[in-house]
């Protein structure tokens, strides 16, 4: 009997039992079991006039009733197998004794009006199983709803779309290009019946996988019905990424409702979840859209991506950095000696800079701690945008109660003079002199009879940095800067008493053509750069360790989340802002990094230190996704409103809009 329950296709229902179940059972041979799997079904009066084939439930039979249920719930088995003597005990909980088993010729019999052979079934590449659609088996990602009887009456399903859709969800009635077909009869009806299902399970929708599923795949499973095996009425809606499957059989009034993912209060959780992601990987919806176009894949329109952005992700953005930003200042006003470095990036799409980013940097952690946006219309103009940013930030600062002991900046003037009136100590950063030099030397060593100055190059530009790292007074830094005029010169001793001497082991040179003799026009191009009054100045004030080389960084990394060839609002530049800072804080390496030698074409074969990059990681991503998902959705108001209290200035009265504010 086991064997022969084994090979047989479970595919029937009991009549009376409302849910689905996961096997069916044929009653056995034996007749003292059968008469006993009969009394059972029909509480003792068995019909006359019974077919052959007749199917019990397996949810009626115990759990000790099974040879293998153990491996079947841990998916190892497909078929349940009964042990020899087992009968049926358990009736539905949900129906009346006399509701529970009526008659089981109803599935096992076909109607001889209407006799037709079942449709012929054929595999598909990533067709399930009919048990995957089925009720008990429901999956976290996956939205059923299913009943035996029809929900609606077969001319309601069948009627015509309505002209206008009708408020499917609130959150994305303004796609008015997305393709959605709906039921006038189920009008009334909100995508947020599934909601409870969803909340039911027990991993969070942004955590569970998605696949790719083609669409004839998907509709193979929707085209026989599942209880009697004849062909159904098919219908589906679309909602960007969303889809939902209507079916229902006309023979056996079967209906089921499939959703492809789980409703988030009104809205798709798929819509929210790409928008989510598009946003806070730094990509363009626009191109993710031509991605999904060449694909054939649904998505959802721009304005759904905007307001999904204005309403969601934004608010998240903001208060996840002002909360991190504002632990961090408390763990910094707790230090004695903070030193930070402070840089600003101009964003100029077109000829003119609109919007200054200044980035306030911990230089002993090397994290960004702040970032300032400053319109060019707000200050006067550009130029006045970088020291803007810098008031605001020590304003900051000041307020969080942190002692600065220096800040570290390039050589603007109107910052240095700020500074100077506000008593704060600063230093240069010694790679914006060291570029200075650098370009000034490159053009004087393409000049005729000059040439012997490239091989100085790289020489001067790393006693720059030793200078820098070695001396303890600013009158020290001059002695030794200047001490190269007579290092090339092949003379090692000096005058100054700050720096007598070289410090190197004195050898003979192998090269004795690369030595400048004083007087030639090399030394005099050379000695003119190095001793100008600025740059002796400058000298002075160099940073010993700290430098602000990781602004720098830090600005190439915001390249990555705003493009200078795109134009943002105001708040959307921000938010990518704050989103390049959260990535540039969690990658960063504190204290030294570890360098490798290089070996650059351009460099003729010299070598140079270079940083070894690891792969980066991405834990905002989850934090800011479970962020918008469990807080921001379910109650948005705080967090919008904590958005707009960030001031936000009147936008530029002398250009016309352009097509690429609305990004």
């Amino acid at each position: 009997m086991q064997a022969s329950m084994s090979r047989k296709r479970m595919r029937c229902f009991v009549v009376g039992c409302r849910n689905e179940h996961n096997s069916r059972h044929l009653l056995p041979t034996s007749e003292p079991l059968r008469t006993q799997w009969m009394s059972f079904a029909f509480k003792g009066h068995t019909p006359p006039n019974l077919p052959k084939c007749v199917y019990v439930c397996s949810n009626h039979f115990t759990p000790d009733c099974f040879v293998n249920e153990g491996q079947y719930k841990a998916g190892f088995a497909k078929k349940l197998f009964l042990k020899d003597g087992s009968v049926p005990a358990v009736r539905d909980p949900a129906l009346p004794p006399e509701e529970v088993c009526r008659s089981a010729l109803m599935r096992s019999t076909r109607d001889v009006g209407s006799q037709t052979d079942s449709p012929q079934r054929h595999s598909v590449g990533t067709q399930l199983s009919m048990r995957t659609l089925q009720a008990h088996r429901r999956s976290t990602g996956v939205q059923t709803t299913v009943s035996s009887t029809a929900s609606v009456s077969h001319a309601a399903f069948m009627a015509e779309p309505p002209s206008k859709r009708p408020r499917m969800d609130l959150e994305e009635v303004g796609d008015d290009e997305d393709e959605v077909t709906c039921d006038p009869a189920e009008a009334n009806t909100s995508l947020t019946e599934p909601t409870e299902i969803s909340a039911q399970t027990s991993r969070p929708v942004q955590k569970i996988c998605k696949y790719i599923v083609y669409e004839s795949c998907l509709m193979a499973l929707f085209e026989a019905c599942p209880v009697c095996r004849r062909s159904c009425d098919v219908r589906s809606q679309r909602l960007g990424t969303f889809l939902r499957v209507d079916q229902l059989c006309q023979h056996c009034q079967f209906s089921r409702r499939w959703d492809s993912q789980p409703i988030v209060g009104s809205i798709p959780a798929g819509n929210l979840h790409l928008s989510a992601a598009v946003y806070l990987s730094g990509a363009s919806f626009y191109t993710v859209e031509k991605i999904f176009a060449a694909m054939h894949l649904q998505v959802f329109k721009h304005n759904t991506f905007l307001r999904h952005a204005r309403m969601y992700i934004e608010p998240a953005i903001v208060y996840k950095w002002q909360n991190w930003q504002d632990g961090t200042l408390h763990q910094i006003s707790q230090r004695e000696k903070v030193i930070v470095g402070g840089d600003m990036r101009a964003v100029s799409p077109g000829h003119t800079a609109r919007f200054g980013s200044y980035a306030m940097m911990d230089l002993e952690t090397n994290t960004v701690v702040d970032i300032q946006l400053v319109q060019s219309n707000e200050v006067g103009g550009s130029c006045n945008m970088e020291k803007e940013g810098l008031k605001r930030s020590l304003d900051l600062l000041e307020a969080h109660h942190v002692t600065l002991h220096c800040i570290v900046t390039d050589r603007h003037p109107q910052t240095q003079k700020y500074l100077s009136d506000r008593n704060v100590p600063q230093l240069y950063d010694v790679g914006h002199i060291e570029k200075e030099i650098s370009e000034r030397l490159d053009k004087i060593a393409r000049l005729k009879g000059c040439e012997k100055l490239r091989k100085w190059m790289r020489s001067i530009k790393h006693h720059m940095y030793w200078t820098a790292a070695s001396s303890a007074t600013g009158p020290e830094r001059v002695a030794k800067w200047t001490s190269i005029l007579n290092h090339v010169r092949d003379k090692h001793t000096h005058e100054d008493p700050r720096f007598p001497a070289c410090l190197h082991a004195q050898r003979q040179s192998a090269d004795k053509s690369k030595w400048l003799a004083a007087g030639t026009l090399p030394f005099y191009k050379l000695e003119k750069v190095l001793s100008n009054r600025r740059i002796l100045r400058d000298v002075t004030k160099l940073s010993p360790h700290s430098q602000a080389t990781s602004a720098e960084a830090f600005h190439s990394a915001i390249l990555r989340f705003a493009p200078k060839n795109i134009v943002f609002p105001f708040l959307g530049l921000l938010c990518r802002l704050y989103l390049a800072a959260l990535h540039f804080n969690e990658n960063t390496t504190a204290g030294q990094p570890v360098l490798k030698l290089s070996f650059p074409k351009a460099g003729n074969g010299e070598s140079r230190p270079k940083e070894v990059k690891t792969e980066p990681t991405f834990r905002y991503v989850d934090d800011l996704l479970d962020l918008i998902f469990d807080e921001v959705f379910v109650d948005p108001a705080p967090y919008v409103e904590q958005m707009l209290r960030i001031p936000k200035p009147s936008p530029n009265t002398d250009r016309d809009p352009q097509p690429g504010d609305l990004i």
